[in-house]
Formats: C-alpha cells, sequence, structure tokens
C-alpha cells in the first residue's frame, strides 16, 4: 500500500575509517537493520489500529506482518495479512466499501425475480444486535441464516415485501407484521482515507533505521574479526 525508499549513505558512521571489512559486511548489516525497523513499523501499525479505529477487534489488531529481507535481497515488506487487507485497504486510500460476507450470504437468498445491484450494502436498523466493535454479530448473522427459507410468508427473506412501500431489504414476518433488520443502500459506501499507514512507517524509519544499522555494522565488523 505504501513504499518508503531509504538513504543508506546518509545513516552510516562518518568519524570513523572506513575499512574494507566494513565494506563487506555492509549488505548484511543492511538486511539486519532493515528487519529491525520491519519488525518496529509492524509493532506500530498494529498498535496505531487502536488509535484510527473504532474499537477494533483483535483481529484487526494484529492485522501486519513483515516479509524480511536478506543481503541478498536488501528489502522488508510491511503488509496487512491477506483477509484484513480486504477492508484495511480502502482505510489507507480511500475508495468504495468492498461487499462484506453476510451480506453476499443474504443477498443470495432473493426471492422471486427481484434483482439489485451486484454490490449492494445492507444498513442494519435498531433491531440488530451489534458487537462491542460496532459490528453485527455472528450470532445475529447466524439466525438470520437460519431464518431465511427463501419465502416471504415466515421467518427472514430478503426482497422488497409487497404492498407495503418499503425498500430492499432483509425483513422478519411474525404475526402478520414486519420487522426490517437491513435496509439496502442505493449504491457502495465510499471511505476517505483515514490510516495513515505512510506517515506511521516514515516515523518509525527515521527513528529507527539509522541506529539499527550502525549497530549491526559494529557487531558484523567485530564478529568478522
Amino acid at each position: 500500500m505504501a513504499t518508503i525508499t531509504l538513504d543508506i549513505k546518509s545513516e552510516l558512521p562518518k568519524v570513523i575509517k572506513w575499512t574494507d571489512t566494513m565494506t563487506k559486511q555492509l549488505p548484511f548489516a543492511i538486511s539486519q537493520a532493515l528487519n529491525s525497523t520491519g519488525f518496529d513499523m509492524r509493532t506500530s501499525l498494529n498498535s496505531a489500529t487502536r488509535q484510527y479505529f473504532d474499537r477494533p477487534t483483535p483481529f484487526t489488531q494484529r492485522s501486519f506482518i513483515v516479509q524480511k529481507g536478506s543481503k541478498r535481497n536488501l528489502e522488508v515488506t510491511v503488509l496487512a495479512n491477506k483477509r484484513q487487507n480486504l477492508y484495511l485497504r480502502t482505510q489507507v486510500t480511500g475508495g468504495p466499501r468492498n461487499q462484506k460476507g453476510f451480506e453476499k450470504k443474504f443477498l443470495s437468498n432473493i426471492i422471486g425475480t427481484q434483482s439489485i445491484p451486484s454490490n449492494t450494502q445492507l444498513v442494519p436498523t435498531s433491531l440488530v444486535k451489534l458487537n462491542a466493535q460496532g459490528n453485527v454479530s455472528l450470532a445475529t448473522i447466524k439466525r438470520i441464516q437460519q431464518g431465511m427459507s427463501g419465502s416471504a410468508k415466515g421467518g427472514f427473506f430478503a426482497g422488497i415485501p409487497k404492498n407495503n412501500n418499503l425498500p430492499f431489504g432483509i425483513y422478519r414476518r411474525s404475526k402478520g407484521r414486519l420487522f426490517p433488520y437491513f435496509v439496502a443502500t442505493s449504491g457502495p459506501a465510499r471511505y476517505s482515507p483515514r490510516f495513515p499507514m505512510q506517515d506511521i512507517g516514515n516515523k518509525v524509519v527515521q527513528r529507527r533505521f539509522g541506529e539499527y544499522l550502525r549497530s549491526a555494522l559494529e557487531r558484523a565488523v567485530a564478529s568478522a574479526r
């Protein structure tokens, strides 16, 4: 989602005499410094989810991982795991919200010949119980899935109720009354960028990389003697 380029030369020690041993050990020292910085960046990004998101789940707080580099590949990648990346990407770059898994399942149970846009999203009503993170609870999703029979005569159904002038949604029919649980939006919600991944990463690099590089170079030279 973001790329950070380093000026290695500016981080090297300037007040000591450079030796052939240092030159030989430099790629290894750089790789060690990059990896240490990458792990610090992972920690900072995971911690920052608590600052920039409202009550993030533990799953979100463990989003970021590190793909280490080596002395032959002086590149470290810090990225979100595949599942978390599905929804974090738009938090970093902005853009339309992806359809959630439960929305796809619910909308696969549309009754009759009704059709809706493929990326339709569902807004929960006050009847829907949310968990501590403000998301639809798993128990509620399972209850609705089990109650969907594909018929408007009982239980839950997805569709437009007949003769009620109501919008498309997920409803429950009980004792002759309709209870709306979700109402479909006319288009996908759009996110503005809210998670400053690039800024967080840059601050970690500026604060830690030079220190790690000089320390790793000292250790590498010492071990080569």
